[in-house]
C-alpha cells in the first residue's frame, strides 16, 4: 500500500495520514540517529503516548464510577456498583468521543495542509480533557 501514498501515487495527498496510522499500528524500522549516549531502538513517541493512554485507563474507569457514585449520593438513592459505573460511563463517553473526533480531526487537517507528520500528543490530551472537565460542561 505504501507506493499508493508515496510521491507520485494516487493518494499522495493523504501521505501524512498513512504515515501516522502506519507508525501507530506498526513498529517503525528506523532508530535514533543522534550520537552520544542514548538507547537506539524503534520505540518512538507514538508508542510512549500509547503506553501513557493505557496507564490512564484505571483513572478513567474510577472516574466513571465516581461520577455515578456522586450522582446517586446527591439524589439520596442507593445503587449497585454496575448501575453507578454505567451512569458515569454514559455521561463520560460522549465527551471522550467529541474530544477525539474534534482534536484528531484538527490534527489530521493541519498535518495534511502543512505536509508534516501527525503529532502524537493528542492521544493523551484527548483523554485528559474529558477527565478534567466538569461533568455538566456542555459538549
Amino acid at each position: 500500500m505504501r507506493p499508493t501514498f508515496d510521491e507520485g501515487g494516487r493518494l499522495h495527498a493523504l501521505h501524512s495520514v498513512f504515515e501516522g496510522m502506519e507508525s501507530f499500528l506498526l513498529v517503525p524500522n528506523t532508530t535514533s540517529r543522534t550520537g552520544g549516549v542514548s538507547i537506539h531502538d524503534a520505540i518512538d513517541s507514538k508508542r510512549i503516548m500509547s503506553i501513557v493512554v493505557i496507564a490512564l485507563l484505571p483513572a478513567l474507569l474510577f472516574g466513571m464510577y465516581n461520577i455515578g457514585y456522586q450522582n446517586y449520593m446527591a439524589a439520596g438513592v442507593t445503587g449497585s456498583f454496575w448501575q453507578m459505573f454505567l451512569f458515569g460511563f454514559l455521561c463520560l463517553l460522549p465527551k471522550i468521543i467529541v474530544s477525539y473526533v474534534v482534536g484528531l480531526g484538527i490534527e489530521f487537517i493541519f498535518a495534511q495542509v502543512k505536509h508534516e507528520e501527525i503529532q502524537e500528543g493528542y492521544l493523551v490530551t484527548g483523554l485528559l480533557m474529558p477527565l478534567i472537565l466538569p461533568i455538566n460542561c456542555p459538549l
